[in-house]
């Protein structure tokens, strides 16, 4: 099961933006390319997403030991000037909460294999922005993507389930498209396997 959760732009249309559309594509690429059926979810970003996450791979697993495995996409779109949704600075606080709240006692008994991968889209329009500040455009989207690494690490210490958090990809949507060699594209299709 895959499923994809993205978040626009801060004052963006979330169903014209670019987080949206590349979840878009990276849902028919996923459909192209898979040897079985699988089911491929567009969600936008929310507070109940990250807990979702869990539930899915659950039920999955519920329902067929082979669909066990299960990948969630998580797309973040990152102004040129490091902005992003408030849902991302909210899941961020929120996720921090967590980690210090955190009961070592709830051992969970999940046998579920599932992974989580981010995209970070920048919006620079020039290369010179771009790569003068890739570490402002994309410092939400790695804080983000930090938080969502260490709160795994924290619940599969206390669970069964095998999560892994991949490395994040990060793309200036502005300067290259997602078919360009070695872009979203290619990584999609290597993450979806």
């Amino acid at each position: 099961m895959f499923t994809i959760l993205y978040s626009p732009q801060p004052d963006e249309q979330p169903d014209s933006s670019a987080a949206y559309e590349y979840a878009k594509r990276a849902s028919d690429m996923i459909s192209q390319h898979q040897q079985r059926q699988q089911t491929v979810a567009i969600h936008r970003l929310s507070l109940d997403s990250l807990d979702m996450i869990g539930k899915q791979a659950a039920a999955a697993s519920l329902e067929d030991e082979e669909k066990a495995a299960s990948c969630t996409i998580i797309i973040l779109s990152c102004s040129a000037d490091g902005s992003v949704d408030r849902i991302v600075r909210k899941i961020i606080r929120n996720m921090k909460n967590q980690e210090n709240n955190k009961d070592d006692s709830s051992k969970t008994d999940q046998s579920t294999s599932e992974r989580v991968v981010t995209v970070l889209l920048g919006h620079a329009r020039c290369d010179n922005s771009a790569n003068q500040m890739k570490d402002t455009i994309f410092n939400y989207g790695r804080k983000f993507h930090k938080c969502i690494e260490q709160l795994q690490s924290v619940s599969s210490s206390n669970s069964t389930a095998n999560t892994s958090v991949r490395e994040r990809l990060e793309v200036q949507v502005e300067l290259e498209g997602p078919d360009v060699p070695g872009g979203f594209d290619e990584w999609v299709v290597a993450n979806s396997k």
